[in-house]
């Protein structure tokens, strides 16, 4: 700690200097700004276009099947045994449950039908396809 040198009298400095510190904060609020929005927000799917309605989305779990034809539970990479398993499970627990399926518009038919099958098989019956509006 340095002291000051006034005519004998030997008290310590408070101050802290914090412009270095500032500097570093500064770039790191920058670097952040820049590189939030390329985070990744969940699987991408290219939707297909349809007139959207309104669901209520307070019990709502969320099936994904990418444009690689893999199977997704709430972000969470499944077999389609594991969907079955974890749409009973759903069922057990809310029987009021929704199911949203976001299908990529490139997938084959058949395997939105084998995830609607599962859904309906868990003996939940509120089913919703998610698209994109139309243009």
């Amino acid at each position: 700690m340095r002291r000051r040198h006034d005519e004998q009298n030997m008290d310590p400095i408070g101050d802290i200097n914090v412009t270095s510190l500032v500097d570093i904060m500064m770039a790191l609020l920058v670097i952040f700004i820049i590189v939030a929005p390329m985070i990744e927000q969940g699987i991408e799917v290219n939707l297909p276009a349809a007139q959207p309605s309104k669901i209520d989305v307070s019990d709502v779990v969320t099936v994904t099947v990418s444009a690689n034809d893999r199977i997704y539970f709430e972000n969470q990479r499944v077999t389609m045994d594991d969907l079955k398993e974890r749409l009973s499970n759903i069922h057990a627990a809310n029987s009021n449950a929704a199911v949203l399926i976001k299908a990529d518009g490139d997938i084959r038919y058949g395997r939105v039908v084998d995830v609607l099958d599962a859904a309906r098989n868990a003996g939940l019956s509120r089913l919703a396809m998610a698209t994109k509006p139309v243009e």
